[in-house]
């Protein structure tokens, strides 16, 4: 029997800066704020709440600029936490278009530096039906924003 995977993307970015440094932007809350979400749609930093260590909370909510009273969120919590390496948590988004029930979804960081520089390999998922994409079109506009984070 083959186990399948949680997740149906997979996407990665080499970005300025050493692991140490991508990690904090993924776990300070002021710096998850500063880039996580999609253009036009960010995350509220006082909804932002992240502990990285196993069990920790990873909670956040999105809300459009267009149109706050949109809004989207996760509430989920760390599987796996290995400093400047690692990052794995499960949980449920709520609030998302065309889905009536929260939608469980699982989140892959995995970190390899290379001197000043750090590829990021993001596995998520599973997406509802037909989003994957969007999901993968989400990423590349978040790491952008992340890339431009990093480089100042």
């Amino acid at each position: 029997m083959t186990e399948t995977s949680p997740y149906d993307i997979e996407v990665s970015q080499v970005l300025p800066g050493p692991p140490d440094r991508v990690f904090k932007a993924f776990t300070d809350p002021d710096l998850f704020a500063q880039w996580y979400g999609p253009d036009g749609f960010p995350a509220e930093r006082e909804t932002v709440e992240l502990e990285a260590r196993v069990g920790g909370p990873h909670r956040f909510t999105m809300v459009s600029e267009a149109d706050p009273s949109f809004r989207t969120g996760f509430d989920g919590r760390f599987t796996e936490v290995v400093p400047n390496e690692l990052l794995v948590n499960t949980g449920a988004w709520g609030g998302i278009p065309g889905q009536t029930d929260n939608w469980d979804s699982n989140l892959r960081v995995e970190l390899d530096g290379d001197g000043d520089k750090t590829r990021v390999v993001i596995r998520e998922g599973p997406h509802p039906p037909g989003t994957a994409d969007l999901g993968r079109q989400s990423w590349v506009q978040m790491f952008a924003k992340l890339q431009s984070l990093l480089g100042e």
